[in-house]
């Protein structure tokens, strides 16, 4: 590999040295509808980075020398440009461009996402402004409506947003996570104005050592609030997870483009998907929106102006959103704070130079208020502030080569606080505070007091990318060949989980019978988390059968926890005939273990071997034993996936039909796994005082299972699928025109580790009773599909706008791999391994081993089609002042059915919203 390595880059330098090429200066000027000029609009050669904008004439100039290039215009209120040329015809002459105003007014607006080859990957969904603007949104997550075969969901913001992409996994929710969802949602990047924003040093969570990382989490009580349903169980915590889009609002975002395919190599860290959005940078009119739900408010307010060549342009925006799960008791609250300034200046005699700083600012506040019904006074809260400052820099070149080099740079710090508390009423608790293994004497505490957990983050990440952007021919063909290098650092210097061991909850608590607990365990301790990359990408397009063939391919090296992996990807398309375009694109991806995988903390497992407790203190005896596992991250790997896919274009006129078909594999996936160790302890019997401690002896010894959860890399998925979108052009005779959107989605999913699984009624006390069961790893099989058909009536002329959506759900199923509930083996009181061969359930030996009905863990599969129709009326007066109304479940459709024993709803309730909107 290092000789082809090697090789590569010789042929590369050897290109350089003759690669002439003659740079052709193309001069333009942009006008609004009535040919005024504009300025400031931001205009970027797509193949190469290099970017420029007009001056106050409208006026530009580009150094370009490739022969067909795409240049992109855009500007604040305006709709974009695209336009792609060939660049002998625009020799010698005034290049004239009209840019128009965004707003309802127009003829041809755009109103869903659409899938194009003209971004970086060939299945690349880009949700541009024109779109943004018409959508009703809290945040960034309810844009990602718009991609298909994903379920609609009202805006909302009662719960952690993680974006999954092209899989079937259960949600993350209800105090129970799924490992496998946490996977995909943390092998998304979430990549914002060119720098990724990380969740890497996220811990907020209980020890998954003692839990599992399916219930790594703290969380609200079974049920709160008027209705007290027993599944309202809430937890804010996405530590392990992916970014909580909820902290991302969307009133000052340009556009967002989603690939859930194959990315280019620039984009590191990841192994299912990128998210990129870029924010609005520049002069832009005064923009206030109020946005009132049944169950939200929102106010934004945003302004860009120019104040000289000098100073450059500034651009402020702020955000501050309520949101309650009930409006009748408002128990359950969640409250956002953004804000945002953003300073742009070009520099140089051609604008040459561009350079946009921008501070940032989050607050939120998540949690369930003490219910006045609760005799237990519970309270959860999760609350958190984040400030970041990042500056890109852009330098265009007019030199025959090298074309441009861009500089990204992110901090960011903040704080994070999960707080949960309790009142306990227990007749005497017992409890220890020693951290050294082995045998230890315990404490006793009264049993009434506030139980209160605390776990305090503080997060600090610094993120910098550096790309170059070059021009060379090898013969006829021209490349646009794509070199950088990207630096993550991570670490939290937070206070960690705070613990006071004589007041614990119950999950905390030491029990007779041994009971995993936690201690103090400091974050600021740990050694932070430095993950680099380095890539290269070359582009380059030529006629084969006198159709185009253009080609994007490139390779990836990241050294992650002090592993290097090698991940090669490539998008490959071609022009079959005017109308008909196909793709093909491979690529292999990796992401690293965060700060919470790599340093989880210790397990202790405090087991009692005598309590003497009389009712008084002095003359009571506490002793355990106290065994201590410190878990270490270091060869936890990095997850890996390996892509496969398929896509069509057919553009007939305005009709538009593009499909996906793609296969995906994930393996090395993060996740816990039992391990047991068995513990020979003695016996003690007491030997009473009066008026003192009892005197403890010796009289044997017995044998303990000891249990701690370790991360290591044994999750693996398989997942396949076909999506397909598709929209017509306005049908003039009724002013409308149809979107179509659908898919279905497989999953194959396991675990690639056995389950061991504690006894529980062990029925006597023999050496060959088993205690523990050994079962099959866990593996399950999902399908899932969706459809929807949009109607949007467009009358330009009054500035109104009408969208109908019918959803459908056609189903979704769920297999589990027969035999996973019987055991294959067990151990024994008295420390063997027994292997079953041949499972008999009245074996007296194993018969008390847990079993259960594979038939019942299928309760989300569904039975039947569930439509769902929603609508939004939009009314625009003067070109300044906008209306809109949006009802999702309009018809207030909820079909319900028992399913073993539960009824289950698949439609939420009607919810409604309307905006107001002015531009100034």
């Amino acid at each position: 590999m290092l000789r082809g390595t090697l090789a590569t880059f010789l042929i590369l330098i050897v290109n350089l040295l003759y690669a002439q090429q003659p740079v052709t200066l193309i001069k333009g000027r942009v006008n609004d509808q009535i040919q005024q000029p504009l300025f400031l609009v931001s205009i970027k050669v797509l193949e190469t980075g290099q970017m420029t904008m007009t001056d106050k004439s409208g006026t530009f100039i580009l150094p370009v020398s490739g022969e067909t290039l795409t240049i992109e215009f855009t500007c604040i209120g305006k709709q974009k440009l695209t336009q792609k040329i060939k660049t002998a015809e625009y020799i010698g002459r005034i290049w004239e461009l009209q840019m128009r105003e965004l707003n309802l007014g127009l003829k041809e607006i755009t109103v869903s996402a659409e899938r194009k080859y003209d971004g970086s990957s060939n299945s690349s969904v880009v949700i541009d402004r024109d779109v943004i603007e018409q959508v009703s949104a809290l945040s960034v997550n309810d844009l990602l409506n718009q991609l298909p075969n994903r379920k609609i969901t009202p805006p909302s913001l009662q719960s952690v947003q993680n974006i999954q992409l092209r899989s079937t996994f259960a949600d993350v929710q209800k105090g129970f996570r799924d490992p496998f969802a946490l996977s995909n949602a943390f092998g998304i990047a979430v990549v914002m104005d060119g720098v990724p924003i990380s969740n890497n040093a996220n811990m907020q969570s209980r020890n998954p050592g003692i839990t599992g990382l399916e219930k790594a989490l703290i969380h609200s009580a079974g049920s709160y609030g008027l209705d007290g349903k027993r599944d309202q169980s809430y937890s804010g915590d996405y530590a392990f997870g992916g970014t909580d889009l909820r902290q991302i609002p969307v009133e000052n975002i340009e556009r967002v483009e989603v690939i859930a395919g194959v990315p280019s190599v620039k984009y590191g860290d990841l192994t299912d998907g990128v998210v990129i959005i870029d924010r609005q940078a520049g002069r832009s009119p005064l923009y206030v929106k109020t946005q009132l739900r049944d169950n939200a408010t929102a106010y934004s307010l945003s302004k860009g102006f120019y104040v000289d060549k000098y100073w450059g342009s500034f651009n402020i925006s702020t955000n501050y959103t309520t949101s309650f799960a009930d409006n009748r008791d408002k128990l359950k609250a969640y409250k956002r704070l953004n804000a945002n300034l953003m300073w742009s200046r070009s520099f140089g005699q051609r604008d040459q130079v561009r350079n946009t700083l921008s501070l940032d600012y989050g607050k939120n506040v998540d949690g369930i208020r003490s219910d006045p019904d609760d005799p237990a006074s519970r309270r959860t809260s999760f609350d958190n502030w984040n400030a970041s400052i990042s500056n890109r820099t852009n330098i265009s070149f007019n030199n025959r080569f090298l074309k441009s080099i861009s500089v990204n740079l992110r901090y960011s710090t903040g704080f994070q606080q999960t707080y949960w508390e309790e009142n306990a009423n227990n007749g005497i608790t017992v409890y220890t505070d020693e951290t050294k293994p082995g045998i230890t004497e315990g404490k006793f505490a009264p049993g009434n007091y506030t139980a209160i957990s605390l776990i305090e983050g503080k997060p600090i990440t610094l993120s910098g990318n550096i790309n170059t952007n070059t021009e060379f021919g090898t013969g006829n063909l021209r490349h646009f060949l794509s070199a950088g290098s990207n630096l993550n650092y991570s670490a939290n210097k937070g206070r960690g989980q705070v613990f006071d061991p004589s007041r614990p909850r119950a999950q905390t608590a030491v029990r007779l019978d041994g009971k995993l607990s936690e201690r103090y365990y400091d974050y600021s301790l740990i050694a932070p988390q430095i993950d680099m990359g380095f890539y290269i990408e070359d582009q380059f397009s030529f006629r084969l059968l006198q159709h185009d063939m253009n080609v994007r391919a490139g390779v990836r090296w990241d050294i992650q926890n002090g592993f290097v992996s090698v991940t090669p990807r490539t998008n490959i398309s071609y022009q079959v005939t005017d109308k008909w375009r196909i793709g093909f694109a491979y690529g292999r991806a990796s992401k690293a273990p965060g700060l919470g995988h790599r340093f989880p903390g210790p397990v202790f497992n405090d087991i009692p071997l005598l309590i003497s407790y009389n009712g008084k203190v002095a003359e009571s005896f506490y002793l355990l034993y106290i065994d201590r596992f410190d878990p270490s991250g270091q060869n936890l790997k990095a997850s890996r996936s390996e892509t496969f896919e398929f896509t069509s274009l057919y553009e007939a006129g305005k009709y538009r039909v593009s499909l996906s078909m793609f296969s995906k594999s994930n393996r090395d996936g993060i996740s816990t796994i039992q391990q047991w160790n068995q513990l020979v302890l003695p016996v003690y019997d007491t030997v009473p005082r009066s008026g003192l401690k009892p005197e403890y002896i010796q009289v044997g010894t017995q044998r303990v299972p000891s249990a701690r959860n370790v991360f290591s890399n044994v999750l693996s998925a398989d997942n396949q699928g076909i999506d397909l979108m598709a929209s017509s052009p306005v049908f003039r005779s009724i002013s409308t025109s149809f979107n179509l959107s659908g898919g279905i989605y497989h999953t194959r999913y396991f675990v690639d580790a056995w389950r061991y699984v504690k006894a529980e009624n062990i029925p006597n006390t023999r050496d060959e009773t088993a205690v523990m069961g050994v079962y099959l790893p866990d593996k399950r099989s999902s399908w899932y599909s969706s459809g929807r058909l949009t109607s949007v009536t467009h009358i330009p002329k009054i500035s109104l706008m009408l969208s109908f959506t019918a959803e459908f759900d056609f189903f979704r199923r769920t297999y589990m791999e027969k035999n996973l509930s019987v055991p294959i083996a067990y151990y024994t009181a008295g420390g063997k391994y027994v292997e079953i061969k041949q499972y008999d359930p009245q074996n007296p030996d194993y018969k008390h081993l847990k079993t259960y009905d594979e038939s019942l863990d299928v309760s989300q599969n569904q039975e039947r089609i569930h439509p769902n129709f929603h609508l939004s009326l939009s009314k625009e007066l003067r070109k300044k002042l906008k209306f809109s109304f949006n009802v999702f479940n309009v018809f207030n459709y909820q079909p319900r059915y028992l399913k073993n024993g539960t009824v289950v709803t698949p439609n939420y309730p009607p919810t409604f919203g309307a905006e107001i909107s002015l531009k100034l």
